[in-house]
């Protein structure tokens, strides 16, 4: 059995915007319409994550997964878009791509000839608090695939000419996201809400990276990339004790440093009205993004707070589509997102809608969220949208990628076990009062509204009071007051 070797990378710091793009239908008198409950599936039965540490500090971390054809290796360093320097956004991405370019005695065409050699698929993702360099590969090949990390993050190489490559390539696809509306309006609202704060690093533009040279990129490496800031996580039919000590063998030999990493605070939800408007001549329709900060992953309102986005906009049948597409008209599609990061998390509404509909959409969306925040929502919704959560997970943990991207996830936050082999029983416990009590809590801020249109559309939006500007690149071009009608 052989696997075709490739190589992935994620310089996206935010989970991937799902590109559910539906055609209108006529609107539909059945808003809310109590619909039957899912069957809820309990058979989620996660393996023990067995923890070794090291002489060095490097954790390992080991989810036997049998029967299962593929190990997944996974080096997860705690050096994320959130550590690159202020005056040099974009280095975390820069340093992570260049792992694997070329090593003291390897280069890189060597390195991926390597990789070939195991039929491996080789990944490397790079999100705000962490980077996760990732190899799936057949059990025959688990020792050259050790061997092949080993070479590529121990024994790094950072040259110039390289970087010039590498800095080439991440440009061409952060200009590409800058004209994907839904894609520049996503990282503007994001920009906005992390404003003076380190998360706002990862949403750099194409301009942030030409001053960085190969002696930042080796700083930055120096200065995170150490065994005492990293989890070595194995996911796959393997003996615990056995493969911990292979990887002992491999990077027992990593020295341990001085590791100087401070903790973050929480950025401050916004609170205040806000409207920001980025010009985009690519778009057809108006996307709108509409969200704020919320709690961490540790916090107590973790799950209810899932349930409660769940209800907002998880499904077709959630309050977001039901409103704006089926009943009002409004939109193509209206669903709602979030993610968590090591000190905050941030939920989000994408919206796609015609022009003519802008301020009413919006006005509903912020409804929808002020609703929940206020109100106390029927006891058959809460239950349906814990029947979808629960139904989901376990396929979504059924596939290699998913269960090793949720495994370097609980690793990479140190997270505990309710986050691991008790979700399920986490979600089934959340009742209406604790959904009432987290919107009570973190949707009462008033949320921050990008919108992402054609210039033109501007002289339709008076109903704002008060309406920023800003052009492709995001850069601030005027602030509009206009009177309400």
């Amino acid at each position: 059995m052989t696997r075709a070797a490739s190589r992935r990378e994620r310089m996206a710091v935010w989970a991937a915007l799902g590109g559910l793009l539906l055609s209108p239908a006529a609107a539909q008198e059945r808003f809310r319409r109590t619909p039957p409950l899912a069957e809820m599936r309990q058979d989620l039965r996660l393996p023990a994550i067995e923890t070794f540490d090291l002489p060095n500090g490097l954790k390992v971390a080991v989810a036997a997964r049998p029967p299962s054809a593929l190990i997944a290796l996974q080096l997860v360093i705690g050096a994320g878009e959130a550590d690159s320097p202020a005056a040099m956004p974009g280095l975390a991405s820069l340093t992570a791509r260049m792992i694997g370019r070329g090593t003291r005695v390897l280069s890189g065409s060597q390195v991926e000839e390597l990789i070939e050699s195991l039929g491996a698929d080789y990944s490397v993702t790079v999100m705000l608090d962490y980077t996760v360099f990732k190899i799936e590969v057949l059990e025959e090949f688990l020792d050259r695939a050790l061997l092949a990390m080993r070479l590529m993050v121990l024994e790094a190489a950072f040259s110039d000419r390289v970087l010039a490559t590498v800095k080439r390539a991440a440009s061409f696809e952060l200009i590409d996201q800058r004209k994907d509306p839904e894609m520049s309006g996503w990282r503007h609202l994001m920009r906005l809400l992390f404003e003076g704060h380190p998360y706002q690093a990862g949403t750099y533009g194409d301009e942030a990276l030409k001053e960085i040279d190969s002696r930042d990129i080796e700083r930055f490496y120096r200065r995170l990339y150490m065994p005492n800031n990293a989890v070595f996580v194995v996911s796959g039919d393997v003996d615990a004790a056995a493969v911990s000590k292979k990887i002992g063998e491999h990077f027992g030999v990593w020295t341990r440093r001085e590791l100087r990493r401070p903790s973050l605070p929480a950025p401050v939800p916004n609170e205040r009205e806000r409207i920001c408007f980025i010009e985009n001549e690519a778009a057809q329709d108006a996307a709108l993004f509409v969200g704020n900060i919320v709690m961490d992953p540790a916090s107590p309102d973790y799950f209810p707070f899932l349930v409660l986005n769940q209800a907002l906009g998880g499904t077709p049948r959630s309050r977001l589509f039901m409103n704006l597409r089926e009943s009002k008209g409004f939109a193509y599609f209206a669903f709602s997102d979030a993610e968590f990061f090591r000190s905050c998390g941030a939920y989000w509404v994408r919206a796609r809608v015609t022009p003519e509909f802008i301020h009413p959409a919006v006005q509903e969306i912020l409804r929808e969220i002020r609703a929940l925040a206020t109100e106390r929502a029927p006891a058959v919704e809460i239950e349906e949208a814990k029947a979808y959560l629960v139904g989901n997970l376990p396929l979504k943990l059924e596939s290699p990628d998913g269960f090793s991207e949720w495994a370097s996830r609980v690793a990479a936050f140190g997270l505990n076990s309710g986050h691991w082999n008790r979700v399920l029983e986490n979600i089934m416990v959340v009742n209406v009062e604790k959904v009432q009590a987290a919107g009570q809590r973190h949707l009462a801020a008033r949320p921050l509204v990008v919108i992402v249109g054609r210039r033109e559309w501007v002289l339709s939006l008076g109903d704002f009071k008060v309406l920023e500007i800003y052009d492709a690149s995001g850069d601030l071009k005027q602030t509009i007051l206009t009177e309400r009608r």
